[in-house]
């Protein structure tokens, strides 16, 4: 990665690295974390892919909180988020990232793309999920084809 598209990055408090399944986005990000010696949070290792019987999407809010408190460097690095998909969640991924980023700069994968001042998001089925008016939103991103 260039000095100046890391430069971009700390610019802004969100950056979305956008691309179809199997694009490369998580290589790109594995990159970043090898130049920068950030580790990459991986949400599927640490709180599995649903979330369990019994809880609801404040389990995963709760988790981020506390994680938050004892994360010391600015940037926070996402991937592999599935819990976040989970029909039982009710979780706005991009609002999900829009609160860690009131306290960290986050790089987060974003399964999607972005078409006509729209960013939008591709779910498990392969379908679109979310779609976003990037005017609406203060974020940056790459996209990766």
């Amino acid at each position: 990665m260039q000095n100046r598209e890391k430069e971009k990055i700390k610019a802004g408090k969100i950056h979305l690295i956008v691309g179809r399944a199997g694009s490369g986005k998580s290589k790109y990000l594995h990159n970043y974390s090898s130049e920068t010696g950030i580790p990459i949070l991986d949400l599927d290792s640490i709180l599995g892919k649903k979330i369990p019987e019994g809880k609801d999407s404040q389990y995963v809010y709760g988790f981020i909180d506390g994680f938050l408190s004892t994360y010391k460097p600015d940037e926070i690095l996402l991937d592999k988020k599935s819990i976040l998909y989970d029909k039982d969640s009710n979780i706005d991924i991009l609002g999900f990232l829009r609160k860690i980023s009131q306290e960290k700069i986050v790089i987060a994968t974003w399964n999607g793309y972005t078409k006509d001042g729209k960013l939008y998001h591709i779910g498990k089925n392969q379908e679109v999920d979310a779609e976003y008016d990037l005017a609406n939103y203060d974020i940056m991103y790459t996209e990766i084809f």
